[in-house]
């Protein structure tokens, strides 16, 4: 018998070896396939088969009017997803038990179901909408998956809409409240395990939010403003009514003649223009709060035009009105004696006041989406005098209504806001006997004006007209214009301050003839409202 030669053994020896060694790298790459690569995979699935995780939807937080009716409300809803793999029968039949419940189904999901027959597709969700019992009733089919939802909808329709939907994104995470979660063990069939404790996160509901709006107050504002840009051929008008010594909003509305795609926009906000002569009480104040003018002042040069460099400064009716008083200059709404006003005060100080009247920032409102335009760096003599009178720098309606009632509030200024638990903060502006002397002014000049006959005699109004030229291309044009009244009723212990502007106005440019009576229509109703 031949013996084995050490070559063959050797060669054996090192065929083992390889093969152990061979298997030893395919057990470990195994191992590092299913632990690595797929392990949290398989451990989610040992998981799923372990234990069922569920969530709780908390209750969502409400909006609520003034008066605690909700303007905003939520419902619950399930919709229906199919998971081919996990179907037994044939979709004909799952239809068939699904068209008993909701006949037009198939029709309803048509383009759903085109999806759904492609062979590469396992999972789709549709658009109908079922409830509890619907859901409990189907969802012993196999392959059927239901999914708990949430949705919106506004008891008062349209009413500050806008508004409304912007305030939900505002407050959003105290609104929605915070999902919990149950995980509890299961047994082999899927049944919970009493006998082993479960798992929970419990939820948090959402929160209510009491705003300031009065339903009555915005329903009066929004009609009458959006008949008001047929009536002027506008292109767009807005209002805000306030309550003068808390800074409750009662109302802001608007309306465009083409409305904007942008459902959340504010344009009482988010849209800048130049106040224009609705700014000169704030201008005179000012002078006259820092010493610079007396109650006395007499403009000896308003005989006659102003020229500053290439510059001419003339009021808007080409009218002079020499010796003015500052009761005439508001009365007149005289450009000439503002600019020899603020020329008294200066740049410097005016900007301080420009500053506490917070014209050069945003407001506190709980809204997004406010524009503020920055302040230019240089100033020179006629862009000083032109800000005299509105012109030369932009604010959004919200700014002007807010700054202007430091004079309805004793010369306070007030953070404006719309919910009720907002804490706002007061500032004081103006010396309570110069806002005296200013309501004063403005008294006599609504009586003595063409616009007291737009108001009842038992109305008193403390309040002012301005029109403001649009800049279009860096130049003024006559053409188009934005027409605006502010003012607070009555002048002592005012229950409301209110702002209405309306843009580009074409039966009349002037602010005296479109938003004054726009103002005083809202007014004379809001006296039985408030």
């Amino acid at each position: 018998m031949p013996k084995k030669t050490p070559s063959i053994e050797s060669s054996r020896s090192k065929t083992i070896l390889i093969t152990i060694y061979l298997c030893f790298v395919f057990i470990l790459a195994r191992l590092f396939y299913w632990q690595i690569i797929k392990g949290q995979e398989l451990r989610d699935k040992a998981t799923s088969q372990l234990y069922r995780l569920e969530k709780i939807v908390p209750k969502q937080g409400h909006l609520l009017a003034s008066d605690t009716f909700p303007l905003s409300l939520d419902y619950t809803y399930y919709t229906l997803s199919f998971y081919k793999p996990n179907f037994k029968t044939e979709l004909s039949n799952v239809l068939s038990e699904i068209e008993k419940i909701k006949p037009d189904f198939a029709t309803e999901n048509a383009k759903i179901l085109e999806i759904y027959n492609n062979p590469a597709q396992k999972w789709v969700e549709f658009i109908t909408q079922f409830n509890r019992e619907e859901m409990q009733t189907l969802s012993p089919i196999p392959g059927l998956d239901f999914t708990l939802k949430q949705a919106r909808y506004y008891p008062e329709n349209d009413l500050a809409k806008n508004i409304i939907l912007n305030l939900e994104r505002y407050y959003q995470r105290k609104i929605s409240g915070r999902i919990g979660f149950i995980r509890s063990i299961v047994d082999g069939v899927g049944s919970n395990l009493l006998t082993r404790k479960n798992w929970q996160k419990s939820e948090i509901d959402g929160e209510d939010i009491k705003l300031t709006l009065n339903r009555k107050v915005q329903l009066l504002a929004q009609s009458i403003i959006k008949k008001s840009v047929e009536t002027y051929n506008a292109d767009s008008a807005s209002v805000i009514i306030i309550s003068p010594q808390n800074g409750e909003i009662l109302a802001m509305a608007s309306s465009e003649a083409s409305p904007s795609a942008l459902i959340t926009k504010i344009p009482n906000i988010s849209d800048l223009f130049e106040p224009g002569s609705i700014f000169k009480p704030l201008t005179m104040a000012s002078a006259l709060d820092s010493g610079n003018i007396n109650s006395d002042f007499v403009c000896q040069k308003c005989n006659q035009a102003r020229i500053i460099g290439k510059y001419t400064i003339n009021n808007w009716d080409e009218n002079f009105h020499p010796d003015s008083t500052l009761k005439d200059i508001i009365k007149n709404s005289d450009n000439i004696g503002m600019s020899y006003i603020i020329e008294k005060m200066g740049q410097k100080i005016f900007l301080d006041y420009f500053h506490r009247l917070k014209l050069d920032q945003k407001s506190a409102i709980e809204l997004s989406g406010e524009s503020i335009s920055p302040l230019k760096n240089y100033w020179s003599e006629i862009d000083l005098a032109t800000a005299s009178f509105g012109q030369g720098f932009a604010v959004n309606q919200l700014q002007m209504i807010q700054a202007f009632n430091s004079l309805a509030n004793g010369g306070q200024l007030i953070n404006l806001h719309l919910n009720q638990q907002s804490k706002s903060e007061v500032s004081r502006v103006f010396s309570p006997q110069i806002v005296l002397k200013m309501n004063e002014i403005l008294k006599y000049a609504v009586e003595n004006s063409p616009v007291a006959k737009l108001k009842s005699p038992d109305l008193e109004v403390c309040a002012k007209s301005g029109t403001a030229q649009v800049a279009i291309g860096g130049e003024y044009t006559d053409s188009n214009t934005i027409g605006s009244y502010i003012g607070f009723s009555p002048c002592e212990n005012p229950k409301y301050t209110m702002i209405v502007t309306i843009n580009n106005p074409k039966t009349s440019q002037w602010g005296s003839s479109t938003a004054a009576p726009i103002w005083f229509e809202i007014a004379q109703n809001l006296e039985f409202l408030l």
